[in-house]
C-alpha cells in the first residue's frame, strides 16, 4: 500500500495491517513518513511478509492470511477490506488460486469499460490492473472512477 494511503485509512480504521515484501520502508520513502508510519498505534508494519490467503464467501471477504517470507510463520486475521499497492511488476500469482482472472503478464484482468474483474465485488485499479496506463494520476483517476462502481455494485447486493 502506498504510504501516504497507510496514513489516511489508519484516520479511518482501528487498523492497518502494512505487508512490506522487502526489508522495510527505507529503500522507497522518506524518513518523514517512515516516521509518521512508525508513529501512528494504528498502523501494524510488517516486513518480510506477503499475504497467502483470502477467505470469504459469496457475501465478501472475511479473512486474510499472511506469512512472513524468512520464518515461514503464518497468520490469519477478520479483514474484510485489502488495498492492494504492489508495485511495476505485479505479484499476483496468489491470486489464480482465487480464480480471479490475470491476463498473460498477470495483471489483472478487468472490463473493458469498468474496473470489474471476473468476480462480483472484487474490482482493480491502477498498476495492478491489465491495461492501465501505470501511471500516478492514471491511478488516481482510476480510484475516482470506481468509486462509482462500487457503489453500483453495493446498491445492487
Amino acid at each position: 500500500m502506498t504510504r501516504q494511503a497507510a496514513v489516511y485509512l489508519a484516520g479511518h480504521a482501528a487498523k492497518v495491517w502494512m505487508l512490506v515484501r522487502g526489508e522495510g520502508l527505507a529503500a522507497t520513502m522518506s524518513r518523514y513518513l517512515i516516521d509518521r508510519i512508525s508513529a501512528n498505534p494504528r498502523i501494524a508494519l510488517l516486513p518480510h511478509t506477503e499475504i497467502s490467503a483470502l477467505h470469504g464467501d459469496a457475501g465478501g471477504l472475511q479473512h486474510v492470511s499472511w506469512r512472513h517470507r524468512k520464518t515461514g510463520d503464518s497468520v490469519e486475521r477478520p479483514i474484510r477490506n485489502v488495498f492492494l499497492f504492489i508495485g511495476a511488476d505485479p505479484a499476483t500469482g496468489w491470486l489464480g488460486s482465487c480464480g480471479l482472472a490475470l491476463d498473460a503478464k498477470n495483471f489483472v484482468a478487468t472490463g473493458a469499460a469498468d474496473h470489474a474483474t471476473d468476480h462480483p465485488g472484487i474490482f482493480a485499479i491502477g498498476d495492478v490492473r491489465s491495461g492501465s496506463v501505470k501511471r500516478v494520476g492514471g491511478a488516481i483517476g482510476e480510484g475516482a472512477a470506481v468509486v462509482a462502481e462500487i457503489h453500483d455494485y453495493l446498491a445492487g447486493a
